[in-house]
């Protein structure tokens, strides 16, 4: 099973009433055990680093985006066997805080998959073996000159190339396109067309914040963006919406697909199921986005100003003054 974007810590809008408040007492996965725990293993994209280091509980940046390594129990006690860690936020803390990030899933039996110049990660489950990579292509806002994480370039694509005779299933978790747009980029679909044609068992798709279609190309399973799964973006009603995308697989190919809808409450502290799953025959769009998230930024403010006595109001009230003081 494939899901999305997992922030074990806090976003802006969130502090104190987000996923890593809630961690603190709750299971954030607990209304989607039943499904998850029907999987030989999970993958999703982590996308904020887990890390202790130069941790200022009341700075305002050094808080974003955290997750508490007590917490990171919870990905394994989930299912979660593998976590993408190429994206533009897991260098959030720095790069101690990455490879803190990376030794913390180690230890509890997660691979992380998307480390700079890193080779095929494998899975045996049965008589099969499993395989991913995963790079990303979206800047970096904290590192532009980065080196902890895979970029999405003409090398990584070699290595998919050389990886895929190397596995039963090859699985590529890509963190790219626009957080502003509601449809896959005709630049994604050239990739998929080439990735699909040399083999490549699914393309598993992040960034976007939203759930995207999901089709079936060639012997591939084809999803650009799994939006949300545990997120404190939750001022527009289209990031709560995900799903868990459920794959059979035997040796010879995918048997079933089938996708579990989704809906994330609690302020994107925890995923819960919504009705049963639909087959993925041949495409399938679970959700109507629109035509663009025009309006964003105001929902946004909205939102923050009327969760602002909410939580941690300290931080909030940092984050305010800091963005005024840029405007100014």
């Amino acid at each position: 099973m494939f899901v999305g974007d997992i922030n074990i810590g806090e976003y802006y809008t969130a502090f104190g009433h987000g996923p890593r408040t809630y961690a603190e007492t709750s299971d954030l996965f607990s209304h989607v055990h039943k499904v998850l725990s029907k999987a030989d293993f999970v993958a999703g994209n982590l996308e904020a680093p887990i890390t202790n280091h130069a941790y200022n509980p009341q700075n305002v940046e050094s808080s974003v985006l955290r997750g508490d390594p007590e917490h990171a129990r919870l990905l394994s006690s989930g299912g979660f066997k593998v976590l993408q860690v190429a994206n533009n936020h897991t260098v959030q803390h720095g790069a101690k805080g990455f490879s803190d990030t990376v030794e913390t899933l180690r230890a509890i039996g997660i691979k992380p998959v998307g480390i700079e110049g890193q080779d095929l990660v494998t899975l045996e489950v049965g008589s099969q073996t499993i395989g991913f990579l995963s790079a990303s292509d979206v800047p970096d806002n904290t590192d532009p000159g980065q080196s902890s994480y895979q970029r999405l370039n003409s090398e990584f694509l070699n290595r998919v190339r050389n990886s895929v005779s190397l596995a039963d299933h090859l699985f590529v978790m890509l963190h790219w396109g626009l957080e502003s747009s509601t449809r896959t980029l005709d630049y994604q679909k050239s990739i998929i067309d080439e990735l699909c044609s040399i083999g490549v068992r699914g393309v598993i798709g992040a960034h976007p914040h939203l759930f995207y279609e999901i089709w079936r190309q060639e012997q591939a399973i084809v999803a650009p963006s799994l939006g949300n799964f545990v997120f404190d973006l939750f001022w527009d009603s289209r990031l709560c919406e995900s799903g868990i995308l459920d794959i059979e697989l035997e040796k010879e190919g995918i048997t079933a697909c089938r996708v579990w809808p989704v809906n994330i409450s609690e302020h994107g502290g925890f995923p819960i199921l919504k009705g049963a799953a639909q087959d993925v025959n041949h495409f399938m769009k679970l959700y109507e986005h629109g035509p663009d998230m025009s309006g964003e930024q105001r929902r946004k403010l909205m939102r923050f100003l009327k969760d602002f006595w909410k939580g941690n109001r300290r931080l909030k009230s940092q984050f305010i003054l800091k963005k005024f003081a840029r405007k100014i």
